[in-house]
């Protein structure tokens, strides 16, 4: 059934992925995107796709080489809980197959 669902990911920016490499910290940041969808399943592939591309899109701004968002295995999922669902509104929404606007994207979490 066509509906929108809130995938959530983690992720390093780059000044968090800097300050893990020299501290051996474990900093990370999250984010979410609303995605229409027939399925859970159908959102989340999508979201992983988008959270890949965000990683590249603030990596590359830095003038930093990205990492890869899929091999580093971030947790990432299909919101359920109803109060971060409503806090969740001011996020960008998509269908499947349509990239959002990532400096919006990116705007939901430090990234320098």
């Amino acid at each position: 059934m066509l509906a929108k669902r809130l995938f959530r990911f983690g992720f390093e920016n780059p000044r968090e992925a800097k300050i893990n490499a020299s501290e051996g910290t474990g900093y990370e940041s999250s984010t979410g995107i609303w995605i229409i969808s027939q399925s859970d399943d159908d959102a989340t592939e999508w979201g992983k796709t988008i959270a890949e591309r965000l990683v590249i899109f603030l990596f590359n701004r830095a003038q930093i080489v990205p990492y890869s968002w899929t091999d580093a295995g971030f947790a990432h999922w299909i919101e359920q809980d109803p109060e971060a669902l409503s806090a969740a509104s001011y996020l960008p929404s998509v269908s499947v197959g349509e990239m959002p606007d990532l400096a919006v994207l990116a705007a939901d979490a430090a990234y320098d």
